[in-house]
């Protein structure tokens, strides 16, 4: 038996590997192993690796300088990134191994942050107020949209809403002097300070200082590098055992991330005109 072993052994060790008629294909003996011996030498048989830069014009000077305009760029929507895959493609056209890319990984700014943290988020009554003056420099404040005596919405020459605007000191002092009465009411009316429901105990906010606050609105690019829009932020008022809730929810969110996205897809084209650009994500398969 030992000698059958010791026979087969040798004849597989004269003729290790085997050619296939399928493609590329070889048949190697599985105590054969490929050993890689770039780590030997002094270069790299070629670039790969990863970069991710949160600066603009870092992301295109390192794209420019590989001279990639064949390079697909993909703007990855939920993560706010670009990646520009440098070897796409091979110098004679033929699918590269992809895995030498540049990514654009873009930074919420301190308000985006702070927004997205504060996003239904239930406050105390103390702690809105703070809030409110801590951010008091960059918040503008509006009431709820202005009723003629018939009740109708005053629109202006665009046919938009017209909203009382409150100065952030008034809405200040209305925030610290809120009381919250529990009361029984049958109406069904449902508003942004207000919740009434059918046939059971309802919260009233109301404030004897200042001016109640319906609406936020601040300016920022919410991430940094694209253009600054305003965000708007609608107030939610709530009551339970006679404490004042607070929350803030961002309007229109879903319509607001894809103007962002837009605006970042824009800047990316802008920035890489010679390079296709696509919304998505890319991932290269492995060998």
């Amino acid at each position: 038996m030992s000698e059958l072993n010791n026979l087969s052994q040798a004849i597989e060790l004269t003729k290790p590997v085997l050619l296939l008629t399928r493609g590329e294909l070889v048949a190697v003996h599985k105590n054969y192993a490929v050993i890689d011996g770039e780590i030997y030498s002094n270069t790299r048989l070629r670039a790969r690796g990863a970069l991710t830069t949160p600066s603009f014009e870092d992301f295109k000077t390192f794209v420019e300088e590989e001279e990639t305009e064949k390079a697909l760029v993909f703007v990855n929507h939920k993560e706010m990134s670009a990646t520009a895959v440098l070897n796409y493609s091979a110098e004679n056209a033929e699918q590269g191994h992809c895995d030498y890319t540049s990514t654009l990984n873009l930074e919420p700014t301190v308000v985006w942050t702070k927004l997205l943290g504060l996003k239904d988020k239930k406050l105390s009554q103390k702690s809105f107020a703070i809030f409110l003056e801590d951010w008091a420099s960059v918040l503008s404040v509006t009431g709820e949209a202005k009723k003629d005596e018939q009740g109708n919405l005053e629109l202006n020459e665009d046919g938009e809403e017209i909203f009382e605007k409150i100065s952030i000191k008034d809405a200040i002092q209305a925030v610290r002097n809120m009381q919250v009465d529990s009361k029984t009411n049958s109406s069904s009316e449902v508003e942004n300070t207000r919740q009434v429901h059918s046939a059971m105990a309802s919260i009233a906010a109301s404030t004897k200082k200042g001016k109640l606050p319906a609406y936020f609105a601040i300016k920022d690019s919410a991430y940094v590098g694209l253009d600054e829009r305003e965000i708007k932020l609608r107030l939610v008022v709530n009551g339970q055992d006679g404490e004042a809730s607070f929350a803030l929810q961002i309007v229109k969110e879903e319509l607001l991330l894809n103007q962002i996205v837009e605006d970042f897809k824009i800047k990316v084209i802008d920035l890489l005109p010679q390079n296709p650009v696509r919304i998505g994500v890319f991932h290269p398969s492995k060998h």
